[in-house]
């Protein structure tokens, strides 16, 4: 009788094991930019991988006082755009829904402009 509870509490938790092993979790990638307004506006490509319709930014340092506006647009067609996320030394991180529907498994960049001339800020973008 034991024996019999012992083998099917294995199994159990063999297949547990088996489940849970098969699990691959999903990350959007996140990557650092480096932008100047006016100049170099734009960040570097990053691959969408996950279902979410909406883009993520953070910045960590900022050059003055100001706003630096966001917006995330797909690489190959840049009809698929998101809102504006806006970020200040006062409000470093914010979010933007896309306007249309945004494809996961698909490059996306993100392109700024600034409430004032010569603002410098560094951080994160996730599309």
């Amino acid at each position: 009788m034991l024996n019999k509870k012992l083998k099917r509490a294995m199994c159990g938790l063999v297949a547990s094991l088996c489940v849970a092993g098969c699990t691959v979790p999903v990350f959007a990638e996140t990557v650092t930019f480096n932008i100047t307004v006016p100049g170099d506006i734009i960040s570097k490509r990053a691959l969408k991988a996950d279902s979410e319709q909406r883009f993520y930014v953070t910045g960590t340092s900022f050059s003055s006082a100001g706003t630096l506006y966001c917006t995330s647009i797909n690489l190959n067609d840049s009809t698929i755009r998101s809102n504006t996320a806006s970020i200040s030394r006062s409000k470093p991180s914010s979010n933007a829904s896309y306007r249309k529907y945004a494809p996961a498994g698909q490059y996306y960049y993100m392109s700024t402009s600034a409430s004032v001339s010569g603002l410098h800020v560094t951080g994160r973008y996730t599309p």
